[in-house]
Parts: structure tokens; C-alpha cells; sequence
């Protein structure tokens, strides 16, 4: 293989027509190369075995999230000593957590906010912010996971959706409509819906009237 492909790279800057002085590439590969992900996959592969004796783990591309299910204080404690180990892993690899996007929710009916999770920061523990609700791919979840904003978000999109499609297309023949419909606001409406699927009547009439 070209060592160039690891080494040797250099880069700069371009904001308008100025350019930063030339500075050598000291770690990261090509971006959209086929080897890319692959080195990526065997780079995170470890992560798993370091949080897994303490808590569950699910990685998405470089997203991970640590989960457990708590029924005393000894499953509290083993969930900090895997956020811990994630902390370690990172350390000993050379990468820096984005402390701001780092959550902490609880999902259940009688839910107890009293622990705090914390985290190190510029050799400082940080308590992680604890949320109602959390964004995952795409889908926002409350902490009983009813969806009802998440619902209420796809509805809203889906209006704005028909305001732009009605003003500015004023002679739809029916396949053009359809398309427009399928494309514009049905993709909202169809995503992963399998996950968010309502069972209350109020939420899939609210749901049936932008059809």
C-alpha cells in the first residue's frame, strides 16, 4: 500500500480568496476512501470491550450511547464506572469528548432524577446534563417515551411543507402532485415510523389531517 496514504499530507486553509500557510497532516486519512470506514471500525472496535463489563454500549458511526438498567444503587454506580472506562478509552487514544453534546436520560414511569453522572473535562469532573428529551437519528424521545413531540415536530414540517408546495405550484397535474406529496411531505410522516407509530387517537388524527 502507498504510504502516502498515511503520511506525507499536508493542508491549508481557504476562507474567500485567503489561503493559511501549508501545515503537515499529522493524523486522520483521506475522507470518502473506501478503506476509511473499515480503519475506523477496527480503530472504535476496543470501545466495546472496555464498557461492556460495566453497561451496555450501542455505537452508530461516532456516536455511542451507554445505557443500563437501574434498579438500585450498585447499577448507578456500575453506569458510572462505564461512562469511567469511556473516558480512559479516549485518553488512551488520543480523543477529545465534546462534553456539551454528552447527555444523560431516564426512560420509565416513576423516574428518579436525583443521580448525577459525572464525567472528566480538562482534568475536572463534570456532572453531564441530564435531559427530558434527546434526539436519536433523527427521532426525539421523552423520558415516557410517548413521541408526542416528535409527532408534533413531523406535523409541523409537513405544514411548512404544503405552504411552500401550494404558493409556488399553482398548476399540479395528479402524478406531479403525487410526487411532490411522496417526496416533500411523506418523508417526514414515513420515517422510521415503525419507532414512533402513534396509539393515541388525538395524535393520529392530528396526523391524518395533513393527508
Amino acid at each position: 500500500m502507498d504510504p502516502r496514504f498515511f503520511g506525507g499530507r499536508k493542508y491549508r486553509v481557504r476562507v474567500n480568496l485567503s489561503y493559511s500557510l501549508w501545515n503537515w497532516v499529522t493524523s486522520g486519512i483521506p475522507q470518502r476512501s473506501v478503506l476509511g470506514p473499515i480503519l475506523f471500525l477496527i480503530y472504535i472496535n476496543d470501545l466495546i470491550e472496555c464498557c461492556t463489563t460495566h453497561c451496555e454500549i450501542y455505537l452508530f458511526a461516532d456516536d455511542a450511547k451507554l445505557f443500563k438498567h437501574i434498579l438500585n444503587e450498585c447499577d448507578h454506580q456500575s453506569l458510572q464506572e462505564g461512562v469511567s472506562e469511556l473516558h480512559v478509552w479516549t485518553q488512551r487514544w488520543l480523543l477529545t469528548l465534546n462534553i456539551s453534546t454528552c447527555k444523560v436520560i431516564t426512560f420509565g414511569r416513576n423516574i428518579d432524577k436525583s443521580h448525577v453522572y459525572n464525567i472528566m473535562n480538562n482534568n475536572l469532573v463534570t456532572p453531564i446534563e441530564r435531559v427530558d428529551t434527546i434526539k436519536d437519528l433523527g427521532i426525539l424521545m421523552d423520558e415516557k417515551l410517548s413521541f408526542k413531540e416528535h409527532i408534533n415536530n413531523k406535523i409541523n414540517k409537513s405544514y411548512a411543507m404544503l405552504g411552500l408546495i401550494e404558493p409556488n405550484f399553482n398548476y399540479l397535474t395528479v402524478s406531479t402532485c403525487i410526487l411532490l406529496y411522496k417526496n416533500m411531505i411523506m418523508s417526514h410522516l414515513d420515517y422510521c415510523s415503525s419507532v414512533w407509530s402513534p396509539y393515541r387517537k388525538g395524535d393520529i388524527e392530528d396526523l391524518e389531517k395533513v393527508q
